[in-house]
């Protein structure tokens, strides 16, 4: 005899007794005597040995199930059950009742109140017994939670918005047809975390400002480039909202993503567009410096001595006229110098050619070609690195180098040769080209104000021109997209670099 309880069942046949009373118990043999009994119950019925091998299953266990009594060795309540029993309560011949999905041979979901209670075998071991009961609740809730999927799907894919779902493991398990329509993979590419494959690789390190607030069951957003389907990425915007069960339990994320590559570049072009301004309201600032004191000077000294040719011819001394016409010349000369590097500056952004290949070897052949007398009369030692392709314009970059080399030439020492080394070194975007110079240096204090025009640091009776050199090399690398700077000892000489994009 085996003793064991069913639920709610009573039963007298061949000395065996079932009884269901709140933890009574029944004597069953191992190989189920009682099985016609069972096969003919209306609940299903499951009844598994110690070690959770099911024994037998009746009619109506395999109605709900699909399965049969061939598929039996596949039955545990591991797999079977959605909502998992407590054992140990078993185990403790204690009987447990509880309402879960049952997982059908064809995985689908049917909803059941299960009850389970333990089974003394003939070998004295403690088996189970399951009995399995259809819930019309469950199954009505079943069918609206159904309609109100279909709902939510049919919203959501005709969204334009991306949206996702993950579960408590923040496992991806739901994408509306934007998201694949966006990407151009298939669902189950998808799924999990496979959805990453498409985030940009420089991105990755967007989602680690966000895991604390995953952790933290918050709100999140964040920014990252998403590949599409034509291959190039877009900018993306995250948004994610923590779901919460009734019992207030973590059921995973629902979020939505938003492609604002648009709005991006929107952004991008009015903080250009911005700086430019800026730059314009700097220039302003310089040209009205120019036209008040620079220009001034000249146009003084023109105006004097013209006063002074005046005099002379009405005094009827005409013998120092020629020499101050030389001096008026000499303004007028000035002025004309001043003008033209003027407009050679205001055209650096203005009047540029289209971008193109460039060979920097070429340019560098060409501007030292036009400073082959410069050269030769200072007996200059020139030396570049072989120098690379790049992508700008190839008139303004031959100005850019003339002007570097010349410069280095104008300010050499005094006692020594100019030695000029133009090398270059590749970084992951762009080139950085230096020129260094063994001149007369430069003093760090004067670092920032060489680079605006017309602000000498020495007079024309030391070093010729007008001060305008460096500005426009400034001027020419930041239409370029780079940037320029310099290092420079006093006596020993000065190195600029500037970079190019590749």
């Amino acid at each position: 005899m085996a003793l064991v309880k069913t639920g709610a069942i009573f039963f007298w046949q061949y000395n065996y007794y079932i009884h269901t009373k709140e933890n009574s118990t029944v004597r069953l043999s191992q190989h189920i005597p009682h099985q016609d009994f069972f096969e003919h119950y209306a609940e299903a019925v499951l009844i598994t040995a110690s070690d959770d091998t099911p024994l037998f299953i009746n009619a109506a266990f395999s109605k709900l199930s699909g399965y049969t009594t061939d598929d039996i060795s596949l039955l545990t309540g591991a797999n079977l059950f959605r909502v998992r029993v407590n054992y140990d309560m078993v185990v403790n011949e204690k009987a447990t009742h509880w309402e879960t999905g049952i997982t059908k041979k064809d995985n689908s979901i049917s909803w059941a109140k299960v009850s389970v209670s333990p089974i003394t075998l003939s070998d004295s071991s403690i088996g189970k017994i399951y009995t399995l009961a259809d819930n019309p609740a469950i199954d009505q809730m079943k069918g609206l939670l159904k309609e109100s999927e279909t709902r939510f799907t049919t919203l959501a894919d005709a969204s334009p918005v991306m949206i996702w779902m993950t579960d408590q493991d923040n496992l991806c398990y739901y994408f509306n047809r934007s998201w694949l329509d966006f990407t151009g993979r298939k669902f189950e590419e998808e799924l999990g975390s496979g959805w990453i494959r498409g985030v940009h690789t420089d991105d990755m390190k967007s989602f680690n400002d966000v895991n604390p607030l995953l952790i933290a069951r918050q709100n999140y957003s964040c920014e990252y480039r998403l590949r599409k389907f034509d291959g190039t990425y877009r900018h993306i915007l995250e948004i994610g909202t923590p779901r919460f069960l009734p019992d207030e339990s973590f059921a995973g994320y629902m979020g939505s993503c938003l492609d604002i590559t648009e709005m991006k570049m929107a952004q991008n072009e009015l903080a250009t567009q911005t700086q430019e301004l800026k730059r314009s309201n700097e220039e302003l600032e310089q040209f009205a410096y120019v036209a008040s004191h620079d220009m001034q000077e000249p146009l003084r000294m023109i105006s004097s001595y013209i006063q002074l040719v005046q005099k002379n011819i009405e005094s009827g001394n005409g013998k120092e006229v020629n020499d101050f016409m030389k001096y008026v010349l000499e303004g007028v000369g000035r002025m004309q110098a001043l003008i033209n590097d003027l407009l050679h500056y205001s055209r650096v952004n203005k009047k540029g050619a289209a971008f193109g290949k460039v060979d920097l070897n070429e340019v560098l052949k060409i501007a030292v070609t036009h400073l082959t007398n410069r050269i030769s009369e200072n007996e200059a030692v020139l030396s570049y690195d072989v120098m690379p392709q790049i992508n700008g314009d190839q008139s303004q970059l031959i100005r850019l180098f003339q002007n570097f080399i010349d410069n280095a030439i104008k300010f050499k020492a005094s006692g020594r040769k100019p030695i000029i080394k133009i090398s270059v070194k590749e970084q992951d975007n762009y080139f950085e080209i230096g020129v260094s110079d063994n001149g007369i240096g430069i003093d760090p204090k004067f670092y920032n104000r060489i680079f605006v025009i017309f602000q000498r640091l020495h007079t024309r009776s030391e070093y010729e021109g007008t001060g305008i050199g460096l500005a426009v090399c400034k001027k020419i690398v930041e239409r370029h997209g780079g940037n320029i700077r310099l290092e420079s000892k006093v006596e020993e000489g000065t190195t600029f670099y500037f970079t190019l994009k590749k």
